[in-house]
């Protein structure tokens, strides 16, 4: 009775103790590649949508959800509520995004990645900064 207590014990904390350290591991290097990622991915969506192209966008969306479940686990590091909240509406919508795109409804796809869009600009504008070779994470965050 008492081991079947300490396997559970240690597993609940290995349950709570992983994710938190996962998030702890994206740094901003990783955030960079992330952003960077998300860039690239965005040039090539509209033809895929366009196309009607189901395999490409679900790739697309996979992209998508890889770089922005990235950005939530940096921002919730920081602790910064705004810029986590933003991740997790993009994440959410890359999903959505996905999903549809890779089951062939366009529209819901289309949708989804109006809403995908939404957050970059207040994002941007918050926290990122243009320089000579690409954006970077504004000073003091």
């Amino acid at each position: 009775m008492k081991a079947r207590k300490l396997v559970a014990l240690v597993a609940l904390v290995i349950a709570v103790a992983v994710p938190v350290w996962a998030q702890q591991q994206v740094s901003e290097e990783d955030y960079d590649a992330a952003m960077k990622s998300i860039s690239a991915t965005v040039d090539g969506v509209n033809d895929q949508l366009e196309a009607q192209d189901a395999p490409s966008v679900g790739a697309s969306g996979k992209k998508f959800v890889d770089a922005f479940a990235k950005a939530e686990a940096f921002w919730k590091a920081r602790n910064e509520e705004q810029a986590t909240t933003l991740s997790m509406e993009a994440l959410a919508a890359a999903r959505k995004f996905q999903e549809a795109g890779a089951a062939g409804n366009f529209d819901a796809a289309s949708t989804a990645y109006g809403e995908l869009r939404a957050t970059c600009r207040p994002c941007h504008m918050q926290y990122r900064e243009r320089t000579e070779s690409g954006y970077r994470i504004k000073q003091g965050y």
